[in-house]
């Protein structure tokens, strides 16, 4: 009986050990200028601690959850397109700490960046000569008259003239 008395206080006092949380969290809201929740703005998390770097994406709410954090001093960027990006530096999370944080973006500037590509035009524009190449499908495909030498009407611009001596 006392076995068992001793072993079922050893479950109890080891399960109370591995209970033990040994991080922090970050949970807030992102809203905008006139206090609208956000939407999908990208919370990254990085500290020198943290191996990589945590991110979380705000719900419909505005609201994130950056959970099992090693204790430590951490720097939070918050961005989203049309939005300044925001940066928190120095948020310090202690052990089995939840720290709140709201913040609050501002509009950015909506820029737009057209790129417009040029070619030199394939026709000489200050030159009179007029000129066409056939290729040799072309050249099969066309009606011919009695000679090759007809097919030269085929080219814009030329005619022909019989001249009679």
């Amino acid at each position: 009986m006392r076995r068992i008395l001793i072993g079922l206080g050893m479950i109890i006092f080891c399960s109370s050990l591995f209970a033990q949380q040994t991080n922090g969290r970050i949970i807030g809201t992102v809203v905008d200028d006139k206090g609208n929740p956000l939407p999908g703005v990208a919370v990254n998390a990085t500290s020198p601690k943290l191996v990589g770097n945590a991110a979380a994406t705000t719900d419909s709410n505005g609201s994130f959850r950056l959970l099992s954090l090693v204790p430590g001093e951490y720097k939070l960027v918050f961005s989203l397109s049309a939005f300044q990006t925001l940066t928190r530096e120095k948020v310090v999370v202690g052990l089995e700490q939840t720290i709140t944080l709201n913040v609050t973006m501002q509009p950015g500037k909506i820029e737009t960046e057209i790129l417009v590509v040029g070619e030199a035009p394939l026709i000489d524009t200050k030159s009179t000569v007029k000129g066409m190449t056939l290729t040799k499908e072309v050249f099969q495909s066309l009606p011919k008259a009695r000679s090759a030498d007809s097919l030269i009407t085929a080219i814009p611009g030329v005619s022909s003239v019989v001249r009679h001596n």
